[in-house]
């Protein structure tokens, strides 16, 4: 019951970013590939900053390669934080499983991910860089990817709830982590002091992950991978821990 009713409001959430528009669904293909053709653009005519370490000699290709994961964590959390305030009324029901509502939030924003990938991926084979030896990297960066975000948004969506400044520090801190991960710049010009406390950066090694996954290179470092997953795992455990605990007061603090 739980999962046709997540499946139902998943689609009613992804379709319901594009309702009333002309072009309906389709502005989800056209955005990663407006994306795609304005970076390639701005990074290869306007800024060049050099992919010292990297298998690719394209910049907008790089660069997106890191976009493209950050986005759907970025989505995730920042719209997974407030999915319950912002459905108060069936929240509300006491036989409405509330867990569902951010965790629709994750799912849309990786069905987004899955569109943009199926896009960037043959424009890859195109271009000569994708790396098909090593596409089958993503069938761990997705499930990660998925677990990390599913548990930040349980847990901050709990926290929003007793505490609602939180979504607007979160709005900071997004875009703190966004500059302290490697997505605008490889990681080899990163000062060798400062190189070390990638491993405290989840994002960082799932980052590294897309990015051997579509383009190749070396694979991911064991001790980062290992940080990875335990900071998934560990987050997810977290999220549903205190979002259960506090799921009771729900009805009453909203």
């Amino acid at each position: 019951m739980k999962t046709f009713l997540l499946s139902e409001l998943v689609r009613r959430d992804f379709r319901g970013r594009y309702a009333g528009s002309f072009f309906g669904l389709a502005w989800s293909f056209a955005h990663p590939l407006w994306q795609l053709a304005l970076f390639s653009f701005v990074f290869s005519f306007v800024l060049r900053i050099p992919l010292t370490g990297e298998r690719t000699e394209h910049f907008a290709l790089f660069l997106f390669c890191g976009l493209l994961p950050w986005m759907a964590l970025h989505e995730g959390v920042a719209r997974g934080a407030t999915a319950i305030t912002d459905n108060a009324m069936l929240v509300k029901k006491l036989s409405f499983p509330s867990e569902l509502l951010p965790l629709t939030v994750v799912l849309t924003a990786a069905l987004h991910l899955l569109i943009g990938l199926g896009l960037f991926i043959p424009i890859l084979a195109l271009v000569g860089d994708l790396s098909p030896g090593s596409l089958p990297w993503l069938l761990l960066a997705l499930p990660l990817q998925l677990a990390l975000t599913a548990g930040l948004a349980l847990l901050l969506a709990a926290v929003n709830v007793a505490v609602r400044d939180t979504s607007q520090l979160l709005g900071i801190a997004l875009q703190a982590w966004f500059y302290l991960t490697p997505i605008v710049y490889p990681q080899a010009l990163m000062p060798e002091r400062v190189r070390g406390w990638l491993l405290f950066n989840p994002a960082a090694a799932l980052v590294g992950l897309y990015r051997q996954a579509l383009i190749g290179g070396a694979a991911p470092e064991p001790a980062a991978l290992a940080a990875l997953v335990i900071a998934a795992g560990a987050l997810l455990a977290l999220g549903l821990f205190v979002f259960r605990r506090a799921r009771p007061t729900f009805a009453d603090e909203i």
